[in-house]
Parts: structure tokens; C-alpha cells; sequence
């Protein structure tokens, strides 16, 4: 069904109307085998607008590419802040009967965190670390070294204190 025909049935345009456009578009294509000239000025014109439409639709798809580049960009970070944010709550040894502060830097202040005496060897040897689950709560996690280095690769921001990892033949002065 042409277009005609459908703005027809949908009452947008009557007959006498309809038939007006096709005798107007029939005179200008007679006109046009007439004089060359002006059928060579219509198809340039037709090639210019067909151009144009190309052009934006090419615009179009570079818009919605970006577009969609950055939305899955964030969809990657909130994924990856929660993914951090479950790792830290489910492997997190803290000991509420961890008695001795240790203190850490955190963005030039510095911080302290409760552990215990096997916890802070722990922390020297490398074997654990501290990460944050959040920014705004001044909380801190004791993790194994496996999660530890898993938030480091998916969200570093959240790991704050991972010294390098000791050898366990090697003594470590506590005081």
C-alpha cells in the first residue's frame, strides 16, 4: 500500500487533494524529459537531500555507539563496586576481640584498625589486607590475601593497605 493510499484511508488527505498531487507530480516529470536542464537540477537536488539523510543517520549511529560505550561503562563500575563491596562484607576477619590498634595510611592520614597480635603479622608478612567498603563510613575490613587481590583488579580504590607478601621462613621483629 503506498503512501498515498494510506493517508487516503486514514482521512489525512482527500481525493481531490491526492489528485491534485498527482497531476502536479506528473507535470514536473513531463516537465522534466522536456528540459533536461531542469531534470538534471531535480536529481541533484534529490541527490543532495538523499546525502544529507545518510549523513545523519551515520551521525546517529556514532551518537548512539558513544552513547552506549558509556553506559556500559557504567554498568561495568557499578558492577564492579558491588562485586568489591560483597567481597569485602564476606571475607572480612575482623575480631571483635582484637585488642591492639594498627595503624595504616589512607590518602596522607592516617588511619588505625583493631587486630590482634596474629592479625598484625599477618599484615606485615602480606598475607591480609585492609579495604574500605565504603567511602563514607571511616570503617575498615581485614581481608585474606586471595580477596585482597581480587579488589585490587576490580576496584583498587576500595584496597587500602597490601604490603607486599613475605616469605613464611622469614622472621618478623614485632617490637
Amino acid at each position: 500500500m503506498s503512501l498515498r493510499d494510506q493517508l487516503l484511508k486514514a482521512g489525512l488527505v482527500s481525493k481531490k487533494q491526492a489528485q491534485k498531487v498527482d497531476a502536479m507530480t506528473k507535470k514536473q516529470d513531463h516537465d522534466a524529459k522536456k528540459n533536461k536542464q531542469l531534470a538534471d537540477v531535480l536529481n541533484a537536488e534529490k541527490l543532495s537531500e538523499i546525502e544529507k539523510i545518510e549523513q545523519e543517520a551515520i551521525k546517529r549511529k556514532e551518537l548512539d555507539k558513544d552513547l552506549n560505550k558509556q553506559r556500559d561503562l557504567l554498568i561495568k563500575q557499578r558492577e564492579y563496586f558491588y562485586r568489591a563491596r560483597q567481597i569485602l562484607n564476606s571475607n572480612c576477619l575482623n575480631d571483635s576481640k582484637a585488642s591492639e590498634p594498627y595503624y595504616f595510611e589512607e590518602n596522607s592520614k592516617v588511619r588505625k584498625v583493631m587486630v590482634t597480635v596474629w592479625q598484625r603479622e599477618m599484615l606485615a608478612r602480606g598475607k591480609l589486607g585492609i579495604g574500605r567498603p565504603l567511602d563514607e563510613v571511616d570503617e575498615f575490613y581485614i581481608i585474606p590475601l586471595v580477596a585482597a587481590k581480587t579488589i585490587k583488579d576490580i576496584a583498587p580504590q576500595r584496597l587500602l593497605t597490601l604490603h607486599s607478601e613475605l616469605d613464611d621462613t622469614e622472621e618478623i621483629d614485632l617490637f
